[in-house]
């Protein structure tokens, strides 16, 4: 009862088979009963039986089990399971297993692990009532024993069990296959080899034929029954005796009939009886056809003869007399079965004339119709004709029908047997039916059996030719049976009235028709108005319907349309009816789509969308839209809430909204814009009602009107009484009231649209409406609720950029307006906007009003910070765990606007209330601890490069809490990287050198949001300077995080705070970023060493942490080419002197004889490399060169091969060879462009309108001719750095580059100084000699240098440097 539910309990319940009672007697239950006292056993009883429930509480299936209590034993109890008419042991050691409910276990095969699996489940079986038997002692047992012996069965009982076991007996060896299979083989065509075998054929159709009806129709499995049927139509087909004697054995004994083709529950079953039976009979019609109408006795004087005495010379007639007299005596209980029955009369009655005249000759009309009054006379209700309607009026009242309504679908048949007999008696335009055949049909009030059999909507279409055969050329009968049908219409109620006006559709969509046939379309339309009093929504309807295909409905309807508008569409009470007669209004335009439409959508939130109405469809829809635009002056009346309530307008509305096509309609409005303004003031906008659906459907029409057409939207801004009272709108924003949401989701929309719409045309209007409190209330209570009105808040924005907006004629006045609306209303959102807010809320306030200094700061001192990282919060999750949501966009914009502010507070961090606001900003590392997680292969590009602009700008904001706590962070992350022995995965916006790779759903979010900005080697696709494309993409990806990086170490060190987390992070940094060979780490560290303020203990941490150890000997065996960077060459030079005895501990000689190998290695190929090649050559030669110089430096080598130095020599020669061969042709291509230059200077002087283009476009061609000799000295490496491709060193002139560090050693310098003016040197950057065994002196810089430099981090040579 607490649900209201019904439900089984199908939990797990035991009982016992002993139950003892005694410890709920009396004494036991007061606390009497002595203790020590033994059992009584008077209180024992055993289980005899168990009624058990199988199913649900819905519905299910009962069956028992029972204790056979005469023949059990001590030693074993006999137990029966009672199930429907199957009666077998059971085993009552099973008892608990089919009676106690519980669960169930079964093997259920799993496809994923291709195992079966234990699959548990409740049983639906359990016990549903118990039986229990006092048990008895002994001696009581052996009297009662004994008293049963002496019990005698009577002779009666004895004799009913003796019969049915007797008669399942005999049906078991009836319906035996076998016993089947043998009448098969005695009835089968009989041989030719009998002496004259037709003599046998009867007496064969008649055991077939009493084989099946008797015996095979009653088994419960009739496999073989279509067989049977087929071996008695052949039968009867070449026996015509065998047909004579089916028929009139049928016509004697009604058993056939009222037993198969009635009761027969078997739809099958009585078909094939009724197939067998329509094909016996045409065996007999030559023979007996003439022998129908023949009457046993003579007519009377008036030639009446009675139908008794016609068609007893035939069995054929017979036999269908015997039918129709079976009907006569009443067969109610089986009317469901009688199709079957009513199709063999309907078949014999299409069969020929002569049939058809019999059955008009025994009046089968009267005596079906009979049959049929006869089962309704219980629920008949009496309906008056027009003739009759002069009677006293209180007679006129409807007898309620049963509840219990009765439908009988089974006499379709019957109808169209009828309808089909009447016409057929039809001699010329005379119908000669009997008068009984004709009373029964048109006769006695209201014509009850044509009003029954419509009422119970039997056959329409049927009924529908039964009228139309009695009305032709009796157009009085027409109108009389039209007047039966509206007076039933007008009476019945409207689900009963539903098959009268199927009939009247019916009639009137009858076109031509046979000869006499009444136009029954006036006779309807006529009546209709007198019906709508009625039932208004069916009439309605039905117009709708018809007009579209009646052109003469279609004239009536349009031609009256003003007779019935107003008070359909305005005044009537009833939603449906003015719902209905806008859609009959709709019908009357001739276009299916437009029609069509309104159907489908039936909605008033979008007028029809243009369409190609052709001329006749545009006339009438501009005359109904006329009519429509006059009821505007009437319609005012109904806006009155108070009286006519709050939708009274909708339809009419809707309808005028739906009529606009085109901007024809919008201008056809224009004269009527004061009647709409006195509907819409005061009546619909001055009451506070918080949903009033007529000024919804007002306000959407009214802009729809507007929208596309400035006449319209000047009517409004130019009338003063409108622009004053247009903004003064009653709205309740109740957001937890689903009714109230939902109606300012439709209604605002058009409200604050139809404003915009002024505004835009109106700037005076827009300055007015800026100023109202109204859509300040709107603002602060409606656009944070994005999520509940997001079309409501998209129309409020962009009023909130026209109030904002500025032209080139805009005042100085309407400037400080301007200002002061964006101060006021940010100032406002400011302090209203909540955690709860909607982020686009946000995003779209700080974009229409944040756009210069002063609003940023605004910003910052109203708690602003806090609330963009409300918003940012939310966002940051809906975009790591709503993967069905796009929120990137609005992600990357939010990151743009809290950048913006940072920036702005960054410039403004000397201003004391700025700091007190910063430092209020409690969420500021919590903000930056949320960025990080941005910071992975999974987030767009857009997204990653603002998250590090914004840890930019806070590490600049807050340097000590960033270096503490986001500095931990990213050490935490990157140390866990290093410690995994496999790369982490990849997302899809991972730097990859083919195309990206198809990423499915799983694969676009990370596991969980984190720092991954992490390089493993085996991630690379190739190694850097092979493909310059991919490493731009990958500089792309990693350098602004690398820089950041730099930044925070760098500030780490001015603000004292250089730690061992940080000197840590700096390395694991440093080791990842080996194979990009980025140089911050290296300048980072030679400030370190030259500055004179740090202390120097931090770079004996570095040199003592094994990760700096790795990234030394990762540079040395993977990346030697990053020597020909003087950066990273001097900070080798400068720390692995420190650490080389833990780098390279087992892999020195071999590096060593290594690298002396790949050098003599190239001593044979260095005369057939082309310049692209030798550049390559030359560039890997001298990064390996270097290492050996900086190893040798520390530990000078003992040995090496006799052909190292002539090999070298070799590829200086050839250097040196290639470097005159460059010379050359730059002299040349200098020559030509003098050349060229002359040229165009003498051009010039010639025809100065000519030299604009022929001397540009020969230059160009020139060029491009000498592209290939530029890009062979251009790629003298695969690292070359140009404006448009970015690398990390200087492929060519090594020694240009380090004038742009002011951090490298003197002895390098020296060193290029050296190089430049030596012969050994050449352009390739090899070079033999080497300073490295100097000592390094430091330069001195002081600490304040180190800071003036962290603050731009990323500075125009970042990317060279790098």
């Amino acid at each position: 009862m607490v649900t209201m539910m019904k439900e089984k309990v199908n939990t797990h319940f035991s009982f016992p088979v002993q139950l003892d009672m005694s410890g709920y007697t009396e004494d036991a239950l007061m606390g009497n009963k002595v203790q020590g006292e033994e059992d009584n056993l008077d209180y024992l009883y055993g289980l005899v039986g168990v009624t058990v429930h199988t199913g649900t509480a819905d519905g299910g299936h009962y069956y028992s089990f029972i204790k056979d209590r005469i023949h059990s034993d001590a030693q074993r109890d006999r137990w029966y399971m009672f199930n429907d008419a199957e009666v077998k042991p059971f085993d009552s050691t099973q008892l608990a297993a089919e009676c106690f409910g519980g669960e169930m276990t079964t093997k259920t095969y799993d496809s994923v692990t291709d195992k079966y699996m234990d699959f548990s489940f409740e049983k639906t079986h359990s016990a549903y009532m118990l039986f229990y038997e006092k048990i008895e002692p002994e001696e009581s047992k052996r009297k009662a024993a004994s008293v049963l012996d002496q019990v005698q069965m009577s002779k009666e009982l004895a004799q009913s069990i003796w019969q049915d076991n007797m008669q399942f007996l005999r049906d078991r060896f009836i319906f035996d296959r076998q016993y089947m299979d043998f009448m098969w083989k005695v009835c089968h065509p009989l041989p030719a080899t009998l002496p004259q075998p037709q003599s046998f054929q009867p007496m064969s159709s008649k055991l077939t034929t009493c084989f099946v009806l008797e015996t095979l129709i009653h088994a419960k499995e009739k496999p073989i029954m279509v067989q049977w049927m087929e071996l008695m139509t052949k039968q009867f087909h070449t026996c015509p005796e065998a047909c004579e004697w089916f028929l009139d054995f049928m016509a004697k004994d009604d058993c056939w009939p009222i037993q198969i083709l009635i009761k027969c529950p078997i739809q099958t079953v009585r078909q094939l009886f009724q197939r067998l039976c329509i094909h016996v009979i045409p065996q007999l019609r030559e023979k007996h056809a003439p022998l129908y109408i023949h009457a046993d006795v003579d007519s009377d004087e008036d030639g009446y003869i009675s139908p008794s005495h016609i068609g007893n010379c035939s069995c054929v007639t017979r036999f269908i007399k015997k039918l129709l007299s079976i009907i006569e005596h009443g067969v109610r209980p089986h009317c469901k079965h009688l199709t079957e029955y009513f199709s063999l009369l309907f078949d014999f009655a299409k069969i020929g004339e002569a049939e058809s005249a019999f059955l008009l000759s025994i009046e089968a009309i009267t005596i079906m119709a009979n049959f049929y009054l006869g089962t309704k006379s219980a629920e008949y209700v009496e309906v008056l004709s027009d003739d009759d309607n002069d009677e006293d009026d209180d007679d006129d009242d409807v007898i309620s029908l049963t509840e219990d309504k009765y439908r009988p679908i089974s006499l379709e048949k019957m109808i169209a047997l009828m309808a089909y007999l009447v016409e057929q008696s039809r001699r010329d335009r005379q119908l000669t039916l009997s008068q009984s055949d004709y009373a029964v049909l048109v006769g006695g009030k209201g014509f009850p059996f044509l009003y029954q059999q419509i009422r119970d909507n039997i056959n329409i279409q049927q009924t529908r030719n039964l009228i139309f055969s009695l009305t032709r050329f009796a157009p009085r009968l027409a109108e009389q049976i039209v007047a039966m049908i509206f007076n039933a219409i007008a009476k019945l109620n409207q689900e009963a009235g539903q098959p009268f006006f199927k009939l009247l559709s019916m009639l009137v969509d009858m076109v031509g028709g046979p000869p006499g046939l009444p136009n029954f379309t006036p006779l309807i339309l006529q009546r209709m108005w007198e019906i709508a009093e009625y039932n208004p929504h069916q009439v309605l309807d039905w117009l709708a319907a018809h007009v579209p295909r009646n052109k003469i409905a279609h004239h009536w309807t349009l031609q009256g349309i003003e007779s019935w508008i107003e008070h359909f569409l305005l005044e009537h009470h009833n939603a449906r009816v003015r719902s209905s007669a806008a859609y009959l209004l709709v019908s009357l335009v001739p276009d299916i789509q437009f029609r069509q439409g309104y159907r489908s959508s039936r909605s008033m939130h979008n007028p029809q969308k243009e369409l190609n109405l052709s001329s006749e469809a545009l006339e009438v829809l501009h005359e109904v839209y006329r009519v429509l635009l006059e009821l505007l002056r009437i319609a005012r009346p109904f806006a009155d809430a108070s009286v006519h309530g709050t939708a009274k307008l909708v339809s009419f509305f809707s309808l005028l909204n739906y009529c606009l096509i085109s901007n024809t309609e919008k201008q056809m409005f224009s004269p009527y814009f004061e009647d709409l303004w006195n509907i819409y003031l005061p009546k619909l906008s001055e009451p506070p009602i918080s949903c009033n659906h007529n000024k919804e459907a007002l306000l959407i029409f009214w802009y729809y009107v507007c929208k596309d057409c400035p006449e319209n939207v000047q009517l409004i801004v130019s009338n003063f009484l409108v622009t004053k009272h247009l903004p003064y709108n009653y709205i309740l924003a109740d957001h937890e009231d689903q009714e109230v949401v939902m109606f300012n989701r439709v209604m605002l929309p058009a409200y604050y649209g139809l404003l915009t719409l002024c505004c835009q045309q109106s700037k005076s209007f827009t300055r007015q409406l800026a100023c109202q409190q109204n859509l300040q209330w709107a603002f602060e209570h409606l656009t944070p609720h994005a999520n509940q009105y997001p079309t409501v808040v998209e129309e409020l924005f962009k009023l909130m950029e026209l109030f904002v907006e500025i032209e080139a004629e805009t005042t100085e006045q309407e400037l400080q307006q301007i200002k002061d609306f964006k101060k006021q209303t940010l100032h406002m959102y400011l302090k209203c906007l909540e955690k709860s807010s909607c982020w686009t809320t946000i995003i779209s306030v700080f974009r229409i009003l944040v756009e210069n200094k002063d609003d940023h700061l605004l910003v910052i001192q109203n708690h602003g910070l806090s609330r963009l990282y409300d918003a940012f919060n939310t966002v940051h999750l809906m975009y790591h765990e709503a993967t069905a949501c796009h929120v990137t966009g609005d992600l990357v914009e939010l990151l743009s606007i809290i950048l913006e502010v940072l920036k702005c507070a960054n410039s403004h961090s000397e201003d004391k209330e700025i700091i007190q606001s910063l430092i209020a900003w409690q969420e500021r590392l919590e903000f930056g601890q949320k960025l990080l997680t941005l910071l992975n292969s999974y987030t767009p590009d857009s997204v990653r490069s603002k998250a590090i602009s914004i840890l930019t700008q806070l590490l600049m904001i807050y340097p000590k809490e960033c270096v503490k706590e986001l500095g931990l962070i990213m050490h935490h992350a990157h140390n866990q990287f290093q410690r995994t022995t496999m790369p982490v995965p990849t997302g899809p916006y991972f730097p990859f050198r083919s195309p990206k790779p198809a990423f499915n759903k799983a694969g676009i979010r990370p596991p969980r949001p984190e720092l991954q900005m992490f390089l493993h080697a085996s991630q690379l696709e190739t190694s850097k300077g092979t493909d310059i494309a991919y490493d731009n993409r990958l500089l792309d990806f990693f350098l602004p995080y690398n820089a950041f990086i730099d930044l925070l170490c760098r500030t780490a060190v001015a603000e004292n705070m250089l730690s061992e987390t940080v000197i840590k992070l700096s390395a694991l940094v440093a080791l990842e970023g080996v194979p990009l060979q980025l140089t911050w780490f290296a300048n980072f560290w030679k400030t370190i060493y030259v500055t004179e303020d740090v202390d120097k203990e931090c770079m004996e941490m570095l040199c003592n942490y094994h990760v700096f150890h790795e990234f030394m000997e990762s540079v040395l065996l993977d990346e030697r080419t990053s020597f020909n960077n003087p950066t990273i060459n001097s900070f080798f030079y400068m720390f692995f002197p420190k650490v080389y005895k833990h780098v390279l501990c087992n892999n020195w000689h071999s590096l060593v004889n290594t690298v002396a190998a790949t050098i003599i290695s190239e001593k044979d190929d260095i005369s057939n490399y082309k310049p692209k090649q030798l550049n390559l050559v030359a560039y890997n030669l001298n990064g390996d060169l270097r290492a050996l110089l900086l190893m040798f430096s520390v530990s000078p080598p003992r040995q090496l091969s006799p052909v190292f130095v002539p090999a070298l020599r070799m590829i200086l020669k050839r250097c040196k060879e290639y470097r005159q061969e460059r010379a050359d042709q730059l002299e040349a291509k200098a020559s030509k462009q003098l050349a060229a230059e002359s040229q165009i200077k003498r051009s010039e002087s010639k025809d100065q309108s000519e030299v604009t283009t022929e001397p540009d476009s020969n230059l160009k061609k020139r060029k491009a001719e000498d592209e290939p000799e530029n890009t062979d000295e251009k790629s003298q490496s695969p690292n070359e750095s140009t404006k448009k491709q970015r690398v990390d060193t200087d492929l060519t002139d090594n020694e240009e580059s380090t004038s742009d560090d002011q951090s490298v050693s003197r002895e390098d310098k020296g060193e290029t100084s050296s190089e430049e003016s030596s012969e050994e040197g050449t352009s390739t950057g090899v070079r033999l000699k080497s300073s490295a065994t100097e000592d390094v002196p430091k330069e001195q810089f002081k600490l304040s240098e180190v800071m003036k430099k962290s603050c731009n981090p990323v500075s125009r040579k970042c990317r060279h440097t790098c």
